[in-house]
């Protein structure tokens, strides 16, 4: 096969440049070994230039969901703290330890006690270091009545208290677990019940208990701290004994974890994002509107959006053609002192102009680099420069602002965690709704910590 053909010294634009290049590509993959190329005349290197710029406009917003959904969690959260930027939060777990099968308790045994044991899951958010006042109460209503909970979803309880417990967690420890010991009355009746045998099925047990809760002390200022909800050590003990001729012999018979959500709440009074609507979907709030700041916040729904509304403009540039550009996003110093630290990694999905996931297959759209691979950031901790940051890489997104004839183009919306194959809630059992960690960024006018700037390396031609 001969491949002829002539480039001239014309004019290139962006879009003639990228079809050019594209067209030889396909050409030469056509051709064997052995076959001659001929008359193919090259551009003087000297003509081109490849150009750094780190000036174009990043506009960042916040965005909040209406409502994260949190039943279902392999996390059970609990605790309090008040955030410097973003107001007092709290979690509350509420949960329905399950009967499976009679406990066959023998006649002669003597009740010892009641206690929920949960092991701690390795995740907290604010100061481990204070005091956490936690209380235990029986809920009214049986929590599988619904098919989905969300964040700021409740259920009725006693306002008696079944247990107290005080302590300052170690939640790293995951050989540790919490117990909470629990009414000798409603012990004493699980007890009496199963050695009358009265006690064979679910509905005999949701008579007596029809779920627990966990809900931290109203002037508990410290952190939330997750325990682990689908473990086998995550149990309602009932502990009795007998007494025996060579000795004691002690039982436990258990009640294991098989329903449970989080409540999870944000009082954002007096904040930068008091004015951030709650309970209306995709509600958002530009960085001028919030002390030119932008956020995400876990549990709560809360994610940072960006916009490129300068890029366009590189259309009508002459000779220049966009090669690879990069965000480079930088937290707040101060927001991230302890305890509040910030997202190991953050993701990056695609959205339209209300905010809504562009979706495949009801799946949310991550955006792509140009070799198909889905974006994200992790948190760099440059100790030498003294500097931390995320980079990520959007030149997927330019390709498709240059390539679209729109004048609307898609957005890019920062969270905390991938997102789940849940086509319904695909924001189900992922770190973004059983969590509270945050991130907090100036924008370009930020008066002393600008925390957003793109990186954009692109080839212009030297006419002649």
């Amino acid at each position: 096969m001969k491949l002829i053909r002539y480039f001239s010294k014309r004019v290139f634009t962006p879009v003639s440049t990228v079809f050019a290049g594209l067209y030889l590509c396909i050409s030469m993959s056509g051709c064997q070994w052995g076959d001659e190329v001929v008359a193919l005349k090259q551009q003087n290197p000297d003509d081109f230039m490849v150009l750094f710029s780190d000036t174009s406009l990043v506009k960042l917003s916040t965005v909040a969901l209406d409502s994260v959904m949190t039943g279902g969690p392999d996390r059970l959260l609990a605790g309090r703290f008040t955030d410097p930027y973003l107001g007092k939060m709290h979690a509350t777990t509420f949960f329905q330890p399950t009967f499976v099968s009679s406990l066959g308790i023998p006649d002669l045994a003597i009740y010892d006690s009641l206690v929920f044991k949960a092991p701690f899951d390795k995740y907290y958010y604010g100061d481990t270091t204070k005091v956490m006042n936690f209380s235990v109460h029986a809920l009214q209503t049986d929590i599988l009545l619904k098919s989905s909970y969300f964040n700021f979803y409740t259920t009725d309880f006693d306002a008696t208290a079944l247990g107290k417990k005080s302590f300052a967690p170690s939640p790293t420890t995951v050989t540790q677990a919490v117990r909470f010991k629990l009414s000798d009355v409603l012990g004493k009746k699980i007890f009496d019940q199963s050695v009358a045998n009265l006690l064979t099925s679910n509905e005999q047990w949701m008579d007596i208990l029809k779920g627990l809760m966990i809900v931290s002390d109203d002037k508990d200022n410290g952190s939330v701290i997750g325990f682990k909800s689908s473990n086998d050590s995550t149990v309602l003990e009932l502990h009795y004994h007998t007494a025996e001729k060579d000795g004691v012999t002690r039982g436990v018979g258990t009640f294991k974890v098989t329903a449970s959500y989080n409540q999870i709440l944000g009082d954002r009074t007096g904040t930068s994002l008091a004015k951030l609507p709650e309970y209306n979907s995709r509600a958002s709030l530009s960085s001028e509107q919030s002390g030119n700041k932008a956020f995400i916040q876990e549990g709560t729904g809360i994610m940072m959006r960006a916009d490129f509304p300068t890029v366009r403009n590189l259309k009508y540039v002459q000779y220049s053609v966009p090669n690879r550009a990069f965000l480079r996003v930088t937290p707040l110093q101060r927001s991230m002192e302890y305890p509040f630290t910030p997202p190991p990694t953050l993701h990056v999905f695609l959205v339209d102009k209300y905010n809504q996931f562009y979706k495949s297959g009801g799946i949310p759209i991550p955006l792509s680099d140009l070799a198909g691979k889905a974006v994200t950031g992790t948190y760099i901790n440059d100790m030498i420069n003294n500097k931390q940051y995320y980079l990520f890489d959007v030149s997927g997104q330019f390709t498709t602002i240059l390539a679209s004839a729109s004048e609307e183009t898609n957005g890019l919306m920062f969270v905390s965690s991938a997102l789940s194959g849940n086509s319904s809630f695909p924001e189900y059992n992922t770190e973004f709704s059983k969590g509270l960690t945050r991130l907090v960024v100036g924008d370009q006018l930020h008066p002393s910590e600008p925390g957003v700037k793109l990186e954009l390396y692109y080839t212009t031609y030297k006419a002649p």
